[in-house]
């Protein structure tokens, strides 16, 4: 099973990725699907984007210079093209578009997937979204909150969680206790959480990346407790997305189930 086909992606769909614990990975790894399935993906991100990322795409185009004639020629010769903001020399790392920009992308290219990195966390497997973030355009139709299934039994500190103090003002957790699937429940559950600024009618599917073994995965958050638990409007899958074969398995409360096309929910 293909990631595209886990998260039920469709070719022109436009998607947030949120959170932590492998949003590039993932980003990257639903373009090369899209291509091999025969369609096109622009990737691009609403916060930034460091230079050994944007070598991952086969072309790129800054925004100064992403015309429709300039992104659907680099579309026809590569099917993916990054699309990124001003690069800074000192830090090697490129902003993303303006949200204008982005609706200029939906806008010309309506049967395109845009695949959007939508905060930013620091290369930790888990996170909390400050006041300014997430960045989702409006247009976007899946919003998928990731994290690092690496981070359980780790201490809710600044070494292994971006904004600890927020994951534990969101959870009740206490800085500094171990990591459980409860704690990581509750904060992609919560609508300042993972679900914070999702628009009106986009489907979420929560990633757990990084599981290696799918029963072992399964096992770490098959039972979660709490309100967040019960809610249907919040679609779980877990997955390996680095490797040459990702599967997944995907659930809604404690009822687990194969997905040939992830659940589609709408908020």
């Amino acid at each position: 099973m293909t990631l595209a086909d886990a998260l039920g992606l469709k070719r022109d769909e436009v998607v947030a990725l949120v959170g932590g614990g492998g949003k590039t990975t993932a980003m990257f790894r639903l373009a090369r699907e899209m291509v091999e399935l025969g369609g096109c993906a622009i990737t691009t991100t609403t916060t930034h984007i460091f230079a050994e990322q944007i070598a991952l795409a086969p072309a790129h185009v800054p925004a100064a210079e992403a015309t429709r004639e300039r992104v659907s020629a680099a579309l026809a010769a590569h099917r993916h093209v990054l699309v990124i903001g001003t690069t800074d020399p000192a830090t090697a790392r490129a902003a993303g578009p303006s949200l204008d920009c982005f609706r200029d992308l939906r806008a010309w290219f309506p049967d395109v997937c845009i695949l959007n990195e939508a905060d930013g966390s620091r290369m930790r497997p888990f996170k909390a979204p400050a006041t300014h973030e997430p960045v989702i355009p409006e247009a976007t139709t899946l919003v998928v909150p990731v994290v690092g299934a690496d981070v359980f039994g780790q201490p809710l500190d600044a070494d292994h969680v971006h904004r600890p103090e927020l994951v534990g003002a969101l959870s009740g957790a206490t800085l500094g206790s171990p990591i459980t699937p409860d704690i990581v429940v509750r904060v992609l559950g919560h609508p300042e959480g993972g679900r914070k600024g999702v628009p009106r009618g986009a489907r979420v599917v929560v990633l757990i990346n990084k599981v290696e073994n799918p029963r072992s995965g399964r096992r770490r958050v098959r039972r979660p407790s709490g309100s967040c638990a019960s809610r249907r409007s919040t679609r779980w899958c877990w997955l390996r997305c680095a490797g040459p074969s990702p599967w997944s398995k995907c659930t809604r409360g404690d009822r687990s189930q194969r997905r040939s096309a992830c659940p589609q929910v709408t908020r």
